[in-house]
């Protein structure tokens, strides 16, 4: 086609206008990001974020990973836009009369031509997939409804069409089928700018960006002189919209509206108040407003005490955002800024005056240890420091886990003890916000370990395993004892001999088991296959449950909730027991002593992974 001057100069000037309106969308948006504060170092090990980006961006691997079929539709509308990337190239240089393509690819450009032919007709059955699964399909579809969503899916079908339609022979007049096409292109800038579709633009720097594990908190520097020396406020946590960070206002903007986060949410599948998709949206609507506090405007009292930190929220996000920041950083603003509002008062009081949640006086643990006769672990002596957590070590309930610990420990023939004094870790108090506290208990068990001289420490709990490996090191950078959980070591001992197991004592009896996957076991720890290994080497097959492994679906223990009443209707916890329930298996086996609280009596049996281990024992 020739083109003519005047047309050159409308074409000129139009991708300025389009621009310019794209400009004028985006500048607002980056003036919010950058009013926010930097919270942490986030440019670190930037071979493995470019390798995020790629593994989720290039290959939608999250995308496709939390809804298969929606993803692979998602996937070719995306490498469809990828593909024509070059094409477009070429469309809005040929009225200049150069030749990109041609040049490009020479002789392959039919081929290339037809490839893209292929890939339009794909994208066309994708888009109008995705477009009737929203529109029409309304029982399934995320609400409420984007009509943006549906102006953008037209535009996509139509520039595929326009395409078809030149390849097939211009099905109609050539001219007006190339400035369709041109039209649709540069209607798409200010459009997706100024709708959810951001997340085209900001999902691969945002997935940059984001921590590499669930739960990544920086502790808050809460040193007297430090507060009192500061020329410039300290936040000590999220009290209003002006103490978000620069991260958390991005992750407010990218947001694609999926509801992913919402419908993994434990407490919304309980219809309970919180919705993770809600909060993230109040808060992009709250940016502008930095007065604003956030526990009111962004989420509410309520649904922030609903929270039970498991993670499911964040881990099914596909365009990197940090939920678990904002609910941690609104709760520290209760305990530490606001003073009210907590749902976990009568907990962090039973630590401050009993050190632990049970209201136990410390003899308890002491008499335990006497009547069980567990060793006190000797510095230069002892292998493996067992950490026992304050439900193995306070709560009568839990006594049989313990000693089915020390059976299986005593006959591996690798010595072990515990500290004579153990202080909680200190996890359900972070989070509930009261950072103060944690960051007390934990000085207090650092010290103590690194006394010890330990080198190994095993810890049952997820909870604490996940608060020694992954929190203490960040208060005290000397604090690198190897932290280890005891699904992970049974496999080991079995694996190298140390325990020898007789599948057929148990597992022969004709029972059903199911397995419930502790939150910070498997999606913050990423520890899936141990349990099930030695489950399997106990001579049991696993009927597994709906909602497993990264999956799995909380038992309504974290944040504290494992002791404190919960007033809602429906509890998290008898959603999770009816699901096990209907698996029809007899025995429950889980690797967390809160879970086995929370879920205890939901079978006729309920174990630990130890008592389980200690039964098969030759």
């Amino acid at each position: 086609m020739t083109f003519s001057l005047w047309e050159q100069i409308l074409l000129g000037a139009l991708c300025v206008v389009s621009l310019a309106l794209a400009l004028r969308e985006l500048a607002p948006k980056i003036r919010h990001i950058l009013a926010g504060r930097s919270d942490r170092t986030r440019t670190d090990h930037l071979v493995q974020r470019l390798w995020r980006v790629v593994k989720e961006v290039l290959f939608q691997s999250r995308v496709i990973g939390g809804r298969p079929v929606v993803g692979v539709l998602h996937a070719i509308v995306f490498l469809g836009f990828l593909a024509f990337a070059f094409e477009t190239t070429d469309h809005f240089l040929e009225p200049l009369s150069v030749p990109f393509l041609a040049t490009l690819l020479g002789s392959a450009l039919p081929i290339f031509k037809w490839l893209l032919a292929i890939a339009a007709i794909a994208v066309s059955v994708a888009i109008t997939a995705l477009a009737f699964r929203r529109f029409v399909m309304v029982k399934i579809s995320p609400g409420p409804k984007s009509y943006s969503s549906g102006v953008v899916a037209l535009m996509i079908l139509l520039l595929m069409l326009t395409y078809l339609s030149d390849v097939a022979g211009h099905v109609i007049n050539e001219k007006v089928n190339w400035w369709v096409h041109a039209l649709l292109i540069l209607a798409f800038p200010p459009l997706i700018l100024r709708s959810k579709h951001f997340h085209i633009l900001m999902a691969p720097v945002d997935i940059f960006f984001r921590t590499f594990g669930l739960g990544e908190y920086v502790p808050l520097d809460l040193d007297e002189e430090s507060l009192m020396e500061s020329e410039e406020e300290i936040p000590l946590g999220l009290e209003t919209i002006a103490d978000t960070p620069w991260k958390m206002r991005m992750d407010f903007l990218t947001c694609v509206e999926c509801r992913r986060c919402t419908d993994n949410c434990p407490a919304n599948a309980c219809d309970q108040e919180l919705d993770p998709r809600a909060f993230i949206l109040a808060g992009r609507y709250a940016l502008g407003h930095e007065e604003d506090a956030v526990v009111g405007t962004v989420i509410s009292e309520t649904a922030l005490g609903q929270c039970t930190s498991c993670g499911a929220c964040e881990n099914i996000c596909p365009v990197g955002i940090e939920h678990l920041q904002v609910l941690i950083g609104a709760k520290q603003a209760q305990a530490l800024s606001i003073g009210k509002g907590m749902v976990a008062v009568d907990y962090l009081q039973m630590i401050e005056r009993y050190g632990n949640p049970f209201s136990a006086r410390a003899e308890v643990r002491s008499k335990l240890l006497e009547e069980l006769d567990v060793p006190i672990f000797e510095k230069g002596r002892t292998e493996v420091l067992l950490w026992l957590g304050c439900v193995w070590a306070y709560n009568p309930d839990a006594r049989a886990s313990l000693e089915a610990m020390i059976e299986v420990m005593n006959r591996s023939g690798v010595s072990y003890g515990v500290l004579e004094e153990e202080a909680c870790c200190g996890h359900h108090s972070r989070r509930q916000g009261e950072e103060m506290q944690f960051q007390m208990l934990a000085q207090e068990n650092m010290e103590n370990l690194l006394d010890s001289g330990a080198h190994r420490i095993l810890a049952p709990c997820p909870h604490c395993l996940h608060t020694l490996a992954r929190e203490y090191p960040t208060l005290n950078e000397d604090f690198t004892i190897e932290v280890e959980h005891h699904a992970d070591l049974f496999l080991r001992f079995i694996t190298d001999g140390k325990l020898k197991l007789d599948p057929g004592q148990i597992g022969g009896n004709g029972k059903r088991l199911t397995y419930h996957d502790p939150c910070y076991l498997s999606r913050y720890e990423q520890v899936l296959s141990a349990p099930r290994e030695v489950i399997s080497k106990s001579g049991f097959s696993i009927t597994e449950l709906p909602r497993r492994q990264e999956r799995s679906f909380c038992c309504g223990g974290g944040s504290a909730g494992f002791v404190r009443t919960h007033e809602e209707e429906r509890r998290v916890d008898q959603e999770r027991k009816s699901e096990i329930a209907d698996s029809g298996a007899d025995i429950l086996v889980t690797a967390c002593p809160e879970c086995k609280m929370m879920l205890d009596a939901t079978l006729s049996e309920t174990l630990d992974l130890a008592e389980l281990v200690a039964r098969a024992l030759q």
